[in-house]
């Protein structure tokens, strides 16, 4: 069974980690073409020497796993919302949802994505402020959210007042997507990636 501890650079806040794997990531030589393929695709994208545990489980799916692969690229990469308040919103759900696995991926392509350590931060406490007037909005909408399951006819208006319809309509999709990822994560017991000693950050 793999067995990874909690990293030491975590934001304090309640996370959930099963100390070893409940379904360990599938092995290479067990899944078909189509899912051989998609890990292929999604371990050159994200320039990574090896497979995400994640996306190993992941394919345990089956025939999901490619559709699956596909909405996920859809929603993380394209739509109209920026990638780098996609990347806040992930890691707001992922420190709510206290999901180590989703923080810590997330956290580095946050980074990348242009979100300074400050937001990182705030998207971390129980109360946070931003000093962009619309990402502050994002985090509220998200929080309301996943408090409650909706927004408030006001909190609805709110937003609006910062982005179009069409971007409030794809911000609860990314939540919902978000806080699934983070339930299966949580539940099953991904574990982190280690990166083997000399081998350089992907």
């Amino acid at each position: 069974m793999t067995e990874h501890p909690v990293p030491d650079d975590l934001p304090p806040g309640n996370w959930h980690h099963a100390p070893r794997a409940r379904i360990e990531p599938a092995a290479p030589d067990t899944l078909g073409l189509t899912a051989r393929l998609v890990l292929r695709v999604i371990r050159r994208r994200a320039r990574a020497p090896r497979d995400y545990n994640v996306f190993r489980t992941l394919a345990r799916l089956g025939g999901i796993f490619p559709a699956h692969a596909v909405f996920l690229s859809q929603i993380l990469l394209r739509g109209r919302l920026p990638v780098a308040e996609k990347e806040l919103v992930i890691l707001r759900v992922a420190w709510r949802q206290g999901c180590v696995y989703e923080w810590s991926l997330h956290s580095p392509m946050a980074t990348a994505a242009g979100v300074p350590e400050h937001h990182k931060r705030a998207a971390a406490t129980e109360s946070p402020r931003f000093d962009d007037p619309r990402l502050h909005a994002l985090v509220e909408a998200t929080d309301e959210i996943l408090a409650s399951g909706t927004l408030t006819d006001a909190s609805w208006s709110a937003l609006l007042g910062h982005c179009t319809p069409d971007e409030a309509l794809e911000l609860c999709m990314l939540i919902g997507h978000y806080v699934m990822v983070a339930f299966t994560l949580n539940t099953v017991g991904v574990q982190l990636d280690r990166q083997p000693a000399g081998e350089p950050a992907a």
